[in-house]
């Protein structure tokens, strides 16, 4: 039960960290969720006695709590942090483009529309 326990505990790393690849995006990891509680709940299962059962249990339980602890509180940004109203003005920022170039939406002042895609990449 041990093996199985750091078993679930790596499927939810992997799950966790192969999601974006995966295209699964969800407000909450549910699935990862459930995988680490399936590690816990292993781990507390164990027929096996002494501190290997226990060091096992509480390491899974540690690492679960924190997971979870960070993505439901830690994680979040408050609702009115970023937002904009329309007529507010546009925040000025300089990024850098594609071809390697610097641009700031002053560049582009005085045009009828605009559109910022920020492609958040492949991590």
């Amino acid at each position: 039960m041990l093996l199985l326990s750091l078993a679930f505990a790596a499927a939810a790393v992997a799950l966790y960290i192969e999601s974006p690849a995966m295209l699964i995006y969800s407000t909450y990891p549910w699935p990862v969720y459930v995988l680490l509680v399936a590690s816990v709940s292993c781990a507390f299962a164990s027929r096996r006695r002494g501190i290997l059962r226990w060091a096992t249990f509480g390491g899974t339980a540690f690492v679960a709590g924190l997971f979870i602890l960070y993505t439901v509180h830690f994680s979040r940004l408050a609702p009115h942090e970023l937002s904009l109203k329309a007529g507010d003005a546009f925040p000025e920022f300089t990024l850098q483009t594609s071809t390697g170039a610097a641009f700031s939406p002053s560049q582009i002042r005085g045009e009828k529309a605009a559109l910022y895609i920020f492609y958040r990449g492949d991590w």
